[in-house]
């Protein structure tokens, strides 16, 4: 065996001592970039600011009106009886990477400001063209809290968007994401393009139409519009007036009190709707099959053509106006 020269051993040492050091090096940046609290982190690499990046209160006379804005994230906004303005707290998740690491805060444009009564709260990237782009390694949520009245303009492109128990005027839209309001009233429009539609407990006039989504109301009371090209329509216990519109999706409706009428259409999807048991009814439909066997035949009139069906629930009343072109339309009455 050949006798290894000092200087070869000095240089062996000297390699190993550099590979350690770079191993450690590495480690420990990585380690770094994860935050100590379990709850701060998960196995994915995402990192979570369990403490507001921005918190700010904003003191009002009167009902607010906030306009929220974020590319990428959740708006969350509650009504809470105990303030007597807007607290607006915004937090930050970061995805990270050995390889791309993460985005500069700095890179955005954060927006906290007041005039009189109407609040501005808004995250921008300060590179994109447009507000439209959103950065998938960040994102920026909102969690505000308001008195029980006052305008919301919500949106954001990547993210879900809630809302509960305030009353006014409001606008809801995302891009993909849930949308939910619960426990408000007034006047309230929502859209979206991939997102589904929840809705419980509302009271006023609602319009809400997603492209992809579906939409699913819950004791809602009012003017009740949907619309969705390919999602399905649920409208539980709805009072009031119901207009649907869907190009494939099928639409489910239980009606408990109706005002002016109730007009569902849909090209290929099917129907399936419960009348009150009492009030009367003239139904006009057209479809490629019917089902009204669960209608009480003691007070029903029904006739049935090639051009539609046309029944007469006790008399007939409240027009309900259902269509479909290769779908099914079954009506029935609620025990």
């Amino acid at each position: 065996m050949k006798n290894i020269q000092l200087s070869d051993f000095l240089f062996i040492l000297n390699y190993r001592f550099i590979f350690c050091a770079l191993l450690i090096t590495v480690t420990g940046t990585t380690l770094l970039a994860q935050p100590k609290s379990a709850s701060a982190a998960n196995q994915h690499g995402a990192e979570f600011q369990s403490e507001p990046l921005e918190s700010r209160f904003f003191r009002v006379d009167s009902a607010p009106s906030l306009s929220v804005f974020t590319a990428n994230g959740n708006i969350e906004v509650n009504y809470n009886p105990s303030i007597s303005g807007v607290q607006v707290d915004l937090y930050v998740k970061r995805e990270f990477s050995l390889w791309s690491g993460t985005r500069s805060l700095d890179n955005y444009r954060i927006i906290l400001q007041q005039r009189g009564n109407s609040i501005v709260a808004s995250v921008e990237d300060r590179r994109a063209s447009s507000r439209s782009r959103a950065a998938d390694d960040i994102q920026f949520s909102f969690v505000i809290q308001v008195p029980d009245k006052g305008s919301m303009n919500l949106r954001t492109m990547k993210g879900d968007i809630s809302l509960d128990g305030v009353e006014g005027q409001h606008f809801i839209q995302n891009h993909s994401g849930l949308l939910r309001v619960r426990n408000s009233e007034g006047e309230i429009r929502i859209a979206s393009n991939s997102g589904d539609v929840e809705l419980n407990n509302i009271k006023g006039n609602v319009y809400a139409k997603t492209v992809n989504g579906d939409v699913r109301s819950s004791n809602s009371t009012g003017e009740i519009r949907f619309r969705t090209v390919s999602g399905n329509v649920l409208a539980d216990k709805i009072k009031g007036t119901l207009i649907v519109a869907t190009t494939s999706g099928d639409v489910v409706s239980t009606l408990q009190d109706v005002s002016k009428g109730v007009y569902i259409e849909s090209i290929s999807g099917n129907i399936d709707l419960e009348l009150p048991s009492a009030g009367g009814f003239t139904i006009d439909a057209n479809a490629l099959r019917y089902d009204f066997e669960s209608l009480n035949r003691q007070h029903t009139t029904e006739r049935i053509t090639s051009r539609g069906a046309k029944v007469n629930v006790r008399e007939g009343g409240v027009p309900i106006n259902l269509s479909t072109v290769s779908g099914q339309i079954r009506v029935k009455e609620r025990n």
